[in-house]
């Protein structure tokens, strides 16, 4: 009997030491940021934290924790480049942010702008961690794919929630209910020219498109380079969140998903250029077909008279007042709330919150997340990590863009994408292969 339980204890033994080897890496942390990010809706959250009681922005503000102990305690050597420029523009663009905390302490504030100062702060670092651990976290090329893989889908899940809440004119959302959680907001589908705007589980239309376009272009690449994979689980989330990007009715989301296709189509093979050329004249012929009505509503969002274009212009004056008051610093991250005037411009609203010194640190970033990409992707000999380049840099393009059309700080799936996909474009420029320069660094 003895020697009929040994080899189950031994089999139970290994399973138990494979187990203990299992460690949580970086892919792991930010996959599950990236599920409370996009399938937990974002309007719940833990009422007594306010805007920081998102589940998503616990995890990321225990994850900058996690990367600042690790920095202190783990001391092995590892291959960076000589200047990590996303880096370099977070932590430029997170002590902007500290300093028009500090002169937010000395203006006179309203208790209720003060309160939203200290939370905005908080945000700005969790925001910053989920940014760090990417960039530093990732180290092999391996995990940054599997990381990206796992974009896509949950993207794919995300734009099928948005499909079906166009076709059927329900949320769906608001019969969720998470214990623990409260919804800050009513859930509900607000409507355009007589079609649904779909948010899946965003709190705005214009968050919806941020999160749809800027995981677009990371899908396209996996589907046309990352060829090991079957063509049906590569190819899902292209058509979904194209569709979806489609059937947004939103004027930003379809100038930024034409901005990804007419960037990306370069760096394609010629056989992939042909038949995304085919498959996007089939696609628009068969949106026309079986949703009538649409198009003439998105020839009208382009060429009618918008009054929300008439907003943000009419915002300049009142936003301009407030910019003189501290041109340099501002007057802290979040404190010019909807109640002084809501100004649809995320960079003008930067300038008001932390200052001329904060939108030009907050634009460093940006930029350098969008434009390195291109110039490390150089060095990649070996699909998809040489196509992977082209597609963050169309990403950082889409957010760009869509930045300057509401207050995407506003919104955690808006932003909290936007840092993840600036951590991941350092991460691709500090992995090391044949022909970068590197250098040891502790």
């Amino acid at each position: 009997m003895s020697n009929v339980g040994t080899p189950a204890l031994a089999r139970l033994a290994e399973l138990r030491g494979e187990l203990g080897r299992i460690r949580p890496d970086a892919t792991t942390v930010l996959t599950a940021y990236a599920v409370l990010l996009y399938v937990v809706p974002s309007d719940r959250r833990i009422a007594p934290l306010g805007g920081a009681g998102s589940l998503a922005s616990l995890l990321a503000t225990a994850a900058l924790l996690w990367w600042g102990w690790h920095q202190i305690n783990v001391a092995t050597p590892v291959l960076r480049p000589r200047i990590q420029w996303v880096r370099v523009g977070a932590f430029t663009f997170f002590g902007a942010c500290v300093a028009s905390y500090a002169v937010s302490a000395l203006t006179p504030l309203t208790a209720a702008d003060a309160s939203v100062a200290d939370l905005g702060l908080v945000r700005v670092a969790a925001l910053v961690g989920i940014l760090l651990v990417a960039n530093d976290g990732i180290t092999t090329e391996e995990r940054l794919l599997l990381l990206t893989r796992r974009l896509c889908w949950l993207g794919a899940a995300y734009a099928g929630l948005g499909i079906v809440q166009f076709f059927t004119g329900t949320s769906f959302v608001d019969t969720i209910q998470i214990p623990g959680l409260t919804a800050s907001v009513d859930a509900g589908i607000n409507a355009r020219n007589g079609f649904p705007r779909p948010v899946s589980t965003a709190l705005h239309p214009l968050e919806y498109s941020v999160v749809l376009t800027m995981i677009l272009p990371l899908s396209l690449a996996m589907a046309i380079h990352d060829k090991q994979r079957p063509a049906i689980p590569r190819w899902s989330p292209v058509v979904l969140i194209t569709m979806a990007s489609a059937l947004s009715v939103t004027r930003s989301a379809l100038l930024a998903t034409a901005a990804v296709f007419l960037v990306l189509l370069p760096s394609w093979p010629r056989a992939a250029r042909r038949a995304m050329i085919a498959a996007a004249a089939c696609g628009s012929l068969a949106l026309y077909l079986v949703v009538p009505g649409m198009a003439s509503t998105i020839l009208a969002m382009f060429t009618e008279h918008d009054t929300s274009v008439t907003s943000r212009t009419d915002s300049y004056g009142t936003a301009l007042s407030f910019i003189s008051i501290s041109p340099l610093f501002g007057r802290g991250f979040g404190t010019f709330t909807p109640a002084y005037r809501i100004v649809d411009n995320q960079y003008l609203l930067s300038t008001i919150e932390i200052g001329v010194v904060g939108l030009a640190s907050l634009l460093a970033l940006v930029l350098a997340a969008m434009i390195i990409p291109l110039k490390r992707r150089r060095s990649w000999n070996t699909q998809p990590m040489r196509g992977l380049g082209p597609a963050l840099f169309a990403s950082m393009l889409a957010g760009g863009m869509i930045l300057a059309f509401f207050d995407a700080f506003a919104f955690s799936q808006a932003c909290g994408t936007l840092f993840m996909i600036m951590g991941l474009c350092g991460c691709y420029c500090n992995i090391p292969s044949t022909g970068f320069e590197t250098t040891e660094e502790r």
